[in-house]
């Protein structure tokens, strides 16, 4: 082939490229103007789902990257517009006042949404729509259908029910509406930080996860407990005994010295003289703890001093977002958990055994690595409520527990792996078991945190026999739902109208949906369509040019995915 020849081939091959993109965009346009469109979330009422204007923020202690709000709708107080709170807390490890200044401000995600669907059928509860904000149509919003026509809904206590009964949500939506809650691949290293699992037997930690080692005895296991150890904050409340006698010197002492200590410390510690009781309110921070016993002048009383500062670190699992830190919201207890790990067994294994809280009961997932047989059953329960047997060809597995809406699901190697167990769930029984009307506004009570922090200590995973290998240990939540402005569907119930749809969002703090709405209700002919996936996102950046620097926004492809 002559260079004329090459030179027409290539000059060819270029057209060719040119016609495709022009015939790419005119499609893209086509679909864009008939069947898609793209719309730009701004507020953060779906994080962390969908993000709204926010700080991709680093954790400077255990380097988990987080977004961080800095736009929020009417549901916020305050000028949505003013300068936001620099100081972000990591939702991982805990870490408090991450100077976040310096960090650029991205754009929110950016949807691509399927146009008209709802012309052919109707939504789904828990499925994201977009529709026009019936008070101003020219608005669009994005929220969660969870409330169909002609049903009554009622927000209590964080679930959802629909028809007096308890909402619940499949795998494919627990795993979308999971809110992170620890990972065991962000590790602070710091003396000060402890790791959320109480480890019992041999156990080994690297940088691939928790190494289980062989134990001698067959019926003494390598077990791992539950435990939420928060760092710093919190509205909790913890308390020891110690007598008046004790504690007269030295409590006086710290009253006499109030004026002079950090204010926030006054407010955490507190003398009841009649119930005998050191009492403290959020975690004890590790400056008044030493203050404390330095000053302490007998050995009771630095005794309490050191067992409440021990406590205060053991605190409920709360509806805490790390994406509202500049947000001043309280803080509820939340109990449905989704374990996610991997685990690799060595051919000694006899038996794995998970165990998951359920409200007052535990249920137990028994895996029998030899023949693969896995059964769920009640703890102390003789019948199997599920059963089935699983492929152990590679020598591990991926395990997900959950106990969402008071609905146990098992997936293995992300497949469910039987039909979820169903306990029974009424808003009238859930209304005459709350204890919500003696719980102190703003805080969680003493007794409250000492039974969550039991609880969750029932979070149990035992290994017995041979060695283990655990990695990818993730630990999630679920959405608690607050109360919003208590408008609608959260005092009493509220009945949808027809051709009408009740939708909250993910956030549900920050998020003005129908619970705070004057008028509850989205039409159907308010409906946009389905946002189905995350496209063309990006991050702030910056060109060099010449001496200079130009802000230029670059992809953010690790941001784009499906919404199902």
């Amino acid at each position: 082939m002559t260079s004329d020849e090459k030179k027409f081939a290539e000059l060819q091959s270029v057209r060719g490229m040119l016609d495709l993109a022009v015939c790419f965009v005119m499609t893209v346009a086509v679909l864009r103007g008939f069947f898609l469109e793209g719309y730009l979330v701004s507020t953060g009422s779906m994080a962390p789902v969908l993000l709204g204007f926010h700080k991709s923020v680093l954790c400077p202690a255990c380097e988990y990257r987080f977004a961080f709000g800095v736009h929020f709708d009417q549901s916020v107080e305050g000028d949505p517009a003013a300068p936001v709170e620099k100081l972000a807390t990591c939702p991982n490890c805990g870490q408090i006042n991450i100077d976040a200044t310096a960090v650029p401000r991205n754009h929110g995600d950016q949807l691509l949404v399927h146009k008209n669907i709802f012309d052919f059928r109707r939504p789904h509860r828990w499925e994201p729509v977009v529709f026009r904000n019936p008070a101003q149509p020219g608005e669009a919003y994005v929220k969660r259908v969870v409330g169909l026509p002609e049903e009554d809904v009622r927000i209590f206590e964080g679930d959802l029910y629909v028809n007096g009964q308890m909402a619940r949500k499949n795998l494919i939506t627990q795993r979308h509406m999971r809110i992170p809650l620890f990972n065991l691949r962000n590790v602070p290293d710091n003396d000060e930080w402890e790791l959320p699992w109480q480890l019992d037997g041999d156990w080994e930690a690297d940088d691939a996860g928790l190494q289980g080692n062989r134990t001698e005895q067959t019926d003494q296991p390598n077990s791992l407990l539950f435990r939420h150890w928060r760092w710093f904050g919190g509205t909790h409340s913890v308390e020891v005994p110690l007598s008046n006698q004790a504690a007269r010197p030295d409590w006086t002492d710290f009253l006499r010295r109030y004026n002079q200590i950090p204010v926030s410390w006054t407010s955490r510690l507190d003398y009841d003289d009649q119930k005998q009781v050191l009492r403290c309110e959020g975690v004890m921070p590790i400056e008044m703890q030493q203050d404390l016993m330095k000053s302490a002048t007998n050995d009771e009383f630095r005794r309490a001093i050191y067992r409440l500062a021990a406590l205060s670190h053991l605190a409920p699992v709360t509806d805490h977002y790390g994406y509202n830190s500049r947000v001043d919201a309280q803080e509820f207890p939340v109990t449905d958990l989704m374990l996610d790990m991997t685990v690799a067994l060595d051919t000694a294994v006899s038996s794995v055994q998970i165990d998951m809280p359920v409200g007052s009961q535990t249920w137990k997932l028994t895996l029998e690595p030899q023949t693969g047989l896995l059964q769920l059953q009640q703890d102390g329960v003789a019948d199997v409520r599920r059963e089935a047997w699983v492929s152990l060809s590679a020598g591990q597995l991926r395990i997900e527990v959950s106990n969402f809406d008071r609905r146990l699901l098992v997936a293995v190697d992300g497949r469910q792996i039987f039909t979820s167990v169903d306990l029974p769930a009424s808003l009238q029984a859930a209304i005459a078991e709350s204890d919500k009307g003696n719980e102190p506004p703003g805080r969680i009570s003493t007794e409250k945190t000492a039974r969550h922090v039991r609880q969750q200590n029932r979070l149990q995973l035992r290994f017995y026999g041979g060695a283990c290998q655990i990695s990818n240990l993730d630990v999630f939540r679920d959405v608690h739902y607050t109360t919003g402005r208590s408008k609608n569907g959260v005092t009493q119930t509220c009945h949808v109208a027809a051709d009408c749809y009740f939708v909250i969002g993910d956030n549900s703090p920050v998020s003005f949906d129908s619970r705070s709405w004057d008028d509850p209700f989205v039409p159907h002919r308010l409906l946009v369509g389905k946002p189905f996936v995350v496209h063309l996102p990006s991050r702030p950046g910056r060109l060099a040019v010449g001496s200079g620097q130009l802000s230029i926004r670059i992809p953010d492809f690790q941001r784009i995915r499906y919404i199902p």
